[in-house]
């Protein structure tokens, strides 16, 4: 079964130091996130199975079930780079950059060397890695979630 690499996965990150607590299945996502993305399988399957996972020093993270609720204005948001591309946008850019992200669902979020983050696109499955100062710039990693995964027993670190 293809899910079962979640599990290796999540095995993975644990032996590696990541900081992994499980799903309880008693929060769901908000009405705006599910609005807004069809988020992949794999990813939903993800965001069921845990509730937390980040690495030990928590400057990187996945997006998980928690990061999508209200937050504090203070906080660091879900769509944190997505604010801040529309904050520096010239007039009329904003368009451009709303559209890039309702195609790019973003799955990892880091600052660990500065702003970036890995997204799955959401009409080919494609899970992309994009940096400041340009989010809305990126770079292909792998061809699905599961894939993106399964690159990561091999080079050892995530971002």
């Amino acid at each position: 079964m293809k899910f079962e690499k979640l599990v290796k996965f999540a095995d993975w990150a644990t032996r590696n130091g990541w900081k992994i607590t499980q799903a309880d299945g008693g929060k769901n996502l908000p009405t705006e996130i599910t609005e807004r993305y069809d988020i992949p399988l794999e990813y939903r399957a993800f965001l069921r199975q845990f509730s937390l996972f980040t690495n030990a020093a928590e400057n990187v993270w996945f997006l998980c079930v928690e990061e999508f609720l209200p937050k504090s204005e203070d906080k660091f948001r879900w769509n944190e780079f997505e604010l801040i591309s529309l904050a520096a946008a010239d007039e009329g850019g904003e368009t451009a950059i709303v559209d890039y992200w309702d195609r790019h669902f973003p799955i990892i979020m880091s600052v660990k060397n500065g702003y970036e983050y890995y997204a799955i696109h959401l009409e080919s499955g494609k899970v992309i890695h994009g940096c400041e100062p340009e989010f809305e710039e990126n770079t292909v990693i792998a061809e699905n979630f599961l894939e993106f995964l399964e690159h990561y027993f091999d080079v050892g670190e995530i971002l």
